[in-house]
């Protein structure tokens, strides 16, 4: 029903494209492919860096955007946009080449890509070939001297809600671009920041201080937008962090809207802020599960009086872009 319709969340970015850029015969190709498979399309963010290199989102979207519905139907979008591949982030070199300056005072720097940084601790700590536990997604040096180098972390968003399968079902069959999202879905900003970016920010970093390296961490937005307060140094020397804030402009290019030099402290701290309920809109919010009759709800019930088989057999964590969700695609 168009009137009342709320502000949803839908397709920015498909394969690399503005979904209203992307003529009709294209769009229903991409929707053909589905979203639970690779495509094998070239990420056209990652070629400048690494030329050939394929797409490894499965189903293709690369960023988000709120999608609002006018009463006679027209559709109307609203960035910024919001980033859920980290692969978005390699576009044109941009950020490495803003890093490898700022950090390393050269414009093209090397990359070396997921660098094992954790070892399980078996029988001994030193045995030939023992399990990667921690990786840094990047490390990026000063090709002129290996020993001048620092750490790199992109960070793009989960989200929650329905799976992105039937959203992407309707390009398979729209005409015009954009659609109106047939369900809720939204950034996932708990998920990806305090669950997700902060332990990786705990593990990592105080080791690199003692060792006398920073870390690069890259965020949008509106994820940095989502974090607390964070208090900003007066010069690099004395960060642990250097956050690099990228947005989007009007076609969809980026760029580094702002930098904050910061320490691990202030980082976990605004990581981590929220304001917490009152009692009553937590109890409220239980309490909905306890008496809601749809099938996620009824998932996160377990009666211990009455036992029922879980409707969804158990929720499941999976990697990527993606939440839980008990609801076919």
């Amino acid at each position: 029903m168009v009137r009342g319709s709320a502000d949803r969340f839908g397709v920015a970015e498909w394969y690399g494209r503005l979904i209203e850029t992307i003529p009709v015969e294209q769009r229903h190709e991409y929707g053909e492919l589905g979203a639970s498979k690779l495509s094998g399309l070239p990420c056209p963010f990652r070629q400048a860096a690494s030329p050939g290199a394929e797409c490894k989102k499965k189903g293709g979207v690369c960023t988000l955007r709120k999608h609002t519905q006018a009463p006679d139907g027209t559709v109307t979008v609203i960035p910024p946009l919001v980033t859920l591949c980290p692969s978005r982030f390699w576009e044109g070199n941009l950020i490495f080449e803003r890093i490898g300056l700022d950090i390393l005072a050269t414009s093209q720097p090397t990359l070396v890509k997921e660098v094992q940084f954790l070892a399980s601790l078996g029988e001994t700590e030193e045995a030939e070939g023992e399990e990667a536990v921690g990786r840094i997604d990047t490390i990026i040096v000063d090709p002129d001297d290996e020993q001048r180098w620092c750490a790199l972390e992109l960070q793009a968003v989960y989200f929650s809600g329905e799976k992105m399968g039937s959203h992407l079902a309707q390009y398979s069959a729209a005409q015009e671009a954009p659609v109106y999202p047939d369900k809720n879905r939204r950034p996932d900003y708990r998920s990806s920041g305090p669950k997700r970016l902060m332990p990786q920010l705990q593990i990592k970093v105080p080791t690199l201080r003692r060792w006398g390296k920073k870390m690069a961490v890259v965020v949008d937005k509106p994820f940095y937008g989502s974090l607390g307060n964070m208090v900003k140094v007066n010069h690099l020397s004395n960060a642990d962090i250097a956050w690099y804030i990228v947005n989007y402009d009007e076609s969809g290019n980026i760029f580094v809207e702002d930098t904050r030099f910061t320490t691990l402290e202030s980082s976990v701290e605004a990581l981590t802020a929220g304001k917490p309920l009152s009692q009553e809109q937590f109890e409220a919010e239980f309490q909905s599960f306890l008496h809601a009759r749809n099938k996620r709800a009824r998932s996160k019930v377990i009666r211990l009086r009455q036992p029922e088989p879980s409707p969804d057999g158990g929720s499941i964590v999976q990697e990527g872009a993606e939440l839980p969700d008990t609801d076919q695609i």
